[in-house]
């Protein structure tokens, strides 16, 4: 954070006893220097948001006492080196916002102390590798932004620590593996964004600890599980643009913490369900872009801390509850319908 320039020095290769290296949010160009990987007793290594290019040194993989590597935010190329699968104590691992290419090395597996591994906004190719699934300790995973393809492993299920999941912004198809329902201390499960198809697991609904779920913008069809009714401290609940069908679970409103609902741009009927208004914390309902029909339920009106309303591209029908006529951000307009009352 010194708005430093230039190149890093490979003489620093020379420092043997040097513990914490930390050279991160300059403006550092150039490569990286595979001296670095001379620094046996390094802990710490920081080169992250820097303007870094060229390859990864596979002499990295030879610091063996590193416990956290990060080289996020650089213009880094080139495939990730599989030497790295040498680093048993590192705990952090984070190479994301760079321009790697490549798939991901199945090595990546062996590193038995990983608590956290982001390689997200890359250009990551193939598949996930499923020996990510021995990880036993890891409790961040973030792929995201890549081009990933193929399924989702199942293995993934077996991290019993895993506590955010963000594989959102591939090229992923197949299902949604009901194993990682076996991850139950999952708080955060990003699928969107990919082609994902066949339903959503009811499993999903005993993963009692999420508080943000994202499937949207998949393929995803069939209707939406009640089970996902039993997510008590659930937040966010995005399942817009996909192919879901059915009526909207009455049990969605049982979601006591719910901020955001997102259900639009699919094809479910029928009415919205009056417990909807049970949602007290709701902020951003959109229901749009279906084939709902009905009256819209007075109990919405109770909803005092709705933000954003969006009901519009529906065949509603009736009169608007008047509580909802002071939501900042609606579409309300293009209903055509009167308020209730006088």
């Amino acid at each position: 954070g010194n708005q430093l320039s230039g190149q890093i020095p490979p003489e620093l290769g020379k420092l043997g006893d040097l513990r914490n290296l930390s050279l991160s949010k300059n403006q550092l160009s150039g490569q990286i220097p595979p001296e670095l990987g001379k620094l046996g007793d390094l802990n710490t290594l920081y080169l992250g948001e820097n303007q870094l290019s060229g390859q990864i040194p596979s002499e990295l993989g030879k610091l063996g006492d590193l416990k956290t590597l990060s080289l996020r935010g650089n213009q880094l190329s080139g495939r990730i080196p599989p030497e790295l699968g040498n680093l048993d104590d590192v705990k952090s691992l984070y190479l994301d916002q760079n321009q790697l290419g490549g798939e991901i090395p199945s090595k990546l597996g062996d590193l038995d102390n990983l608590e956290l591994l982001n390689l997200s906004e890359n250009q990551l190719n193939g598949l996930i590798p499923p020996e990510l699934g021995r990880l036993d300790r890891l409790n961040e995973l973030y792929l995201r932004e890549n081009l990933l393809s193929g399924e989702i492993p199942p293995e993934l299920g077996g991290l019993e620590s895993l506590s955010w999941l963000d594989l959102s912004g591939n090229q992923l198809s197949g299902s949604i593996p009901t194993e990682l329902a076996s991850s139950v201390g999952l708080a955060l499960l990003y699928l969107c964004n990919n082609q994902l198809t066949g339903e959503i697991p009811s499993q999903l609904g005993s993963i009692k600890f999420l508080v943000g779920l994202c499937l949207s913008s998949n393929q995803l069809s069939g209707e939406i599980p009640p089970e996902l009714g039993n997510l008590d401290i659930l937040e966010r609940l995005l399942l817009h643009h996909n192919r879901l069908s059915g009526e909207i679970p009455p049990e969605l409103g049982n979601l006591a913490n719910l901020k955001w609902l997102y259900l639009h741009e699919n094809q479910l009927s029928g009415e919205i369900p009056p417990e909807l208004g049970n949602l007290a914390n709701l902020k951003w309902l959109y229901l749009h872009e279906n084939q709902l029909s009905g009256e819209i339920p007075p109990e919405l009106g109770k909803l005092s801390k709705l933000e954003r309303l969006y009901l519009g591209g529906n065949q509603l029908t009736g009169c608007i509850p008047r509580g909802l006529r002071d939501v900042p951000d609606n579409d309300l307009a293009d209903l055509e319908l009167p308020f209730c009352g006088r």
